[in-house]
């Protein structure tokens, strides 16, 4: 089946050239002039700062700042609508930089928890582009990592995108609740707050929602509200931009 896969992806490469989504230079759809010219953030190597925006979050770590980075803006976009699902070998090792970065990770095994999809949205698109980042950041520390798809999306709520800061909270109250192999609960239509997650919390582990971008951080606090209430004593965010409102 690799073999397969390669020889496809040989075969369209050779007809159809990747582009770079930002200059436009043949070759790879982020060529390494754009990456090397990206402001990346710096981060504490201490710890994450607690974010006062946030009320379920412990902290969102993040590789770059959207508003300074066009190359990446250009390249997430590319992911998410034109479905260019190589690019999140790049965010992958954009993400896991910064979680060297970490000394709160030193030793630590990482649990990525990505942001679910609605399934009519993953039936449209054919991937969840959360899970393929966070697939790809655990492929770079395979021996002290995992993803586990605890969450589910149980309502379609309009874009984000489209909505202000007040609006997008309201827009996803209730849209996450944990799929129903990870709780005791007998019936998946059980309140939130009456469910106990069966993958067991750990101090020894670090948690991470994974999602793409942070603007208003709407959608990581209401995946964090879910968790919280299930057991899960500090969740963080994880990204590979955020953008400032």
């Amino acid at each position: 089946m690799r073999l397969i896969e390669g020889l496809k992806a040989l075969i369209l490469n050779t007809l159809f050239p990747p582009v770079c989504v930002s200059c436009k230079k043949e070759g790879d759809f982020l060529c390494a002039e754009c990456l090397r010219d990206l402001e990346k953030k710096k981060i504490s190597p201490h710890k994450a700062q607690k974010d006062q925006d946030f009320h379920y979050m412990d902290g969102v770590i993040y590789a770059l700042d959207y508003a300074k980075n066009p190359q990446i803006q250009a390249a997430v976009k590319q992911l998410k609508y034109r479905f260019t699902q190589d690019l999140a070998e790049h965010f992958g090792n954009l993400i896991a930089e910064k979680i060297g970065e970490l000394s709160m990770a030193k030793n630590r095994h990482i649990v990525f928890i990505p942001v679910p999809l609605h399934k009519s949205r993953m039936n449209y698109r054919g991937f969840n582009q959360a899970e393929i980042i966070a697939n790809s950041v655990a492929r770079r520390m395979p021996d002290k990592s995992e993803v586990i798809n605890i969450l589910e999306r149980a309502v379609e709520t309009k874009q984000q995108a489209k909505l202000n800061k007040e609006e997008r909270h309201k827009n996803l109250k209730g849209a996450f609740i944990m799929r129903e192999q990870f709780c005791h609960s007998e019936s998946a239509a059980a309140e939130v707050a009456n469910k106990k997650c069966v993958h067991q919390y750990s101090s020894k582990n670090l948690y991470f929602l994974v999602d793409d971008v942070c603007t208003t951080g709407s959608t990581l606090e209401n995946c964090a509200e879910v968790l919280k209430s299930n057991g899960f004593e500090k969740i963080y965010g994880l990204v590979i931009a955020r953008a400032f409102k």
